[in-house]
C-alpha cells in the first residue's frame, strides 16, 4: 500500500445490523443474517458481477470511494441505500477503503445458481465470507508494497503493570517473531517494526499514557477483549498449529510473550475464516540483540522513510540496489535494526567483503536474483487457497533461481574460499531445494501463464 492506514480502533465497536423483518425478501434476509455475523466491518456481498453493499455500509462506501449511493427496495418502511463496486477491479476499491481505515469482509457466493433453483424459485445462492480484509493481513501484490514488509503486530501484557509481549508476523511472507519489552521501550520498537495494525487490549489501550503510544506508532489499532491474550490458552493454540508436544524447541517464551503470539494467531485465522497461511515457526528475538532507537530520532535520522513519510529521501533509497523485492525487505529490515554484538557484526562484514572482492561472482549473483520470483508471497497465497498458475510459476522459477545462485558460488575461484559463514549457510540451504519438485512444476506449468 503506499500510505499507512489510519487508526480504526473507533471501528470495533459493535454496531447492531439491522432487523430481520418477517417481510424481507429471501436475498435481503441472508444479507442480514450474514451482516450480522460481521458488524464491525463493511460487508461486500457478491451479486454477479458485482459485490454490493447496503444500509451504513453503503452510506460509508459511497463517501469513502466517491462512488454513486443509489437505492434498492425498501425495509421497515424506508429506502435501502445501496452502492456497488465490480469484481473485476474490486482490489482497487478494497485498497483504498484498507488505506482509509475500515475492514472489508468479502462474502462470495458458495453455490451454483443452479443448485438453488432446485431448492425452490424464491431459494437464493448461497453465500458466506471467504475473508475479513484488514490492513495487517494483505497478501494480494496489488494491494501491497513489493520491497516493504507489512507487519501485523499484537501486544500483550502480564498484569496491569506486568511485563510486555510484541508478536509480529508479515502475513504475506509467513514471517513470525516475538520479543518481550518494556513500557519505556515499547515506542522504540513499534517504531522499528512500523506494523500495519497492532491488535492490542481494551484495557491496555485505555491505561493513562498508552494511547500516546500506540497513536505515534502509526498502526491501524484493533481493540481486544483480555480474554484473547490469556498465555494458556495461547500454549495450547501455538502447539496445535505447529502439531509439537511442547514449545521448547523454538525458545523460551514468557507468559506475555505466549499471549501476543496467540492473538495474533486467532486473528489470522479470523480473518482468513479457518485458512492458515504458512507462518514459520516463531523466532524469540532478544531486544539487546540491536540497536534501540527511540521513535523521534528513528524519524530525524529518516532511516527507512523521510518525515514526511516517503521513501524516496531516505537513507534507505539512497542505498538500496537490491534487485528484489525480498532483497529490499531484508535491507530495510537491517537498517531499521542495526546490529550491537560483534560477532554477528562481524559476520555479516565478512560476508559484504567477499562480496566486494568477488567481483565476477557477484555479476553472477546479481543476474540470477532478478529472475527470481518472489517465493514467499506466492507460497503464502497458495497456502491461502488464493493462488493460481502464476504462483505456482514463481516458485518454480524461486527453485531455479536457487539452483543457479547455489552453482555459482560453488564455482568460485580457490583463492576466494572457504565462504564466509553468513553465504555458507545460504549456499547449503539452496542446495537442499527440492529438485524433483521444481522439474514436475517446470513439466506440468506452460511457459506462458
Amino acid at each position: 500500500m503506499s500510505e499507512r492506514a489510519t487508526p480504526f480502533a473507533h471501528r470495533n465497536e459493535p454496531s447492531a445490523p439491522p432487523a430481520i423483518p418477517a417481510e424481507a425478501t429471501p436475498m435481503m434476509a441472508q444479507y442480514l443474517e450474514i451482516k450480522g455475523q460481521w458488524p464491525d466491518a463493511l460487508l461486500f456481498y457478491r451479486m454477479g458481477d458485482f459485490y454490493e453493499l447496503f444500509f451504513e455500509d453503503a452510506v460509508a462506501a459511497a463517501g469513502a470511494l466517491d462512488i454513486a449511493l443509489t437505492k434498492r427496495g425498501k425495509h421497515l418502511g424506508n429506502d435501502i441505500p445501496m452502492c456497488g463496486v465490480p469484481v473485476h477491479s474490486h482490489e482497487a476499491y478494497l485498497e483504498r477503503l484498507i488505506r482509509k481505515g475500515f475492514k472489508v469482509a468479502v462474502c462470495e457466493q458458495v453455490e451454483d445458481p443452479s443448485e438453488a433453483k432446485k431448492r425452490g424459485a424464491k431459494s437464493v445462492v448461497a453465500r458466506a465470507v471467504q475473508r475479513l480484509v484488514t490492513p495487517g493481513t494483505l497478501t494480494e501484490d496489488t494491494l501491497l508494497d513489493a520491497r516493504a514488509h507489512n507487519y501485523l503486530a499484537a501486544l500483550a501484557r502480564v498484569g496491569s503493570e506486568g511485563e510486555l509481549g510484541l508478536a509480529w508476523a508479515d502475513v504475506s511472507t509467513g514471517e513470525f517473531a516475538v520479543t518481550g519489552v518494556s513500557r519505556s521501550g515499547l515506542g522504540a520498537e513499534l517504531a522499528r517494526l512500523s506494523p500495519g495494525e497492532l491488535l492490542v487490549s481494551e484495557g491496555f489501550a485505555a491505561d493513562e499514557g498508552n494511547g500516546e503510544i500506540l497513536a505515534h506508532s502509526g498502526a491501524a489499532l484493533t481493540l481486544l477483549p483480555a480474554a484473547r491474550f490469556d498465555s494458556g490458552n495461547a500454549e495450547r493454540r501455538l502447539k496445535d498449529h505447529f502439531a509439537v508436544a511442547a514449545l521448547d524447541g523454538f525458545g523460551a517464551f514468557s507468559r506475555a510473550e505466549l499471549g501476543a503470539m496467540g492473538a495474533l494467531l486467532d486473528y489470522v485465522e479470523l480473518t482468513q475464516v479457518g485458512r492458515m497461511p504458512a507462518l514459520a515457526a516463531p523466532r524469540r528475538v532478544a531486544t539487546a540483540e540491536t540497536m534501540a532507537i527511540d521513535a523521534a530520532t528513528r524519524a530525524n535520522l529518516e532511516l527507512v522513510r523521510t518525515l514526511q513519510g516517503e521513501t524516496a529521501g531516505s537513507l534507505l533509497a539512497a542505498i538500496d540496489r537490491t534487485v528484489t523485492g525480498a532483497g529490499a525487505r531484508e535491507l530495510g529490515s537491517r537498517l531499521a535494526a542495526p546490529l550491537t554484538d560483534p560477532q554477528a557484526i562481524n559476520r555479516r562484514l565478512d560476508a559484504v567483503d567477499w562480496l566486494v572482492e568477488a567481483r565476477e561472482v557477484r555479476r553472477d549473483l546479481r543476474s540470477a536474483l532478478k529472475s527470481a520470483p518472489d517465493i514467499a508471497r506466492a507460497l503464502s497465497r497458495l497456502s491461502l487457497g488464493r493462488g493460481g498458475p502464476r504462483d505456482l510459476a514463481a516458485i518454480a522459477g524461486g527453485l531455479a533461481a536457487a539452483h543457479t545462485l547455489c552453482g555459482a558460488l560453488d564455482a568460485a575461484p580457490p583463492s576466494l574460499l572457504p565462504l564466509p559463514d553468513e553465504i555458507a549457510r545460504e549456499c547449503a540451504a539452496m542446495a537442499n531445494v527440492a529438485a524433483p519438485l521444481k522439474e514436475r512444476l517446470a513439466a506440468t506449468l506452460a511457459e506462458e501463464l
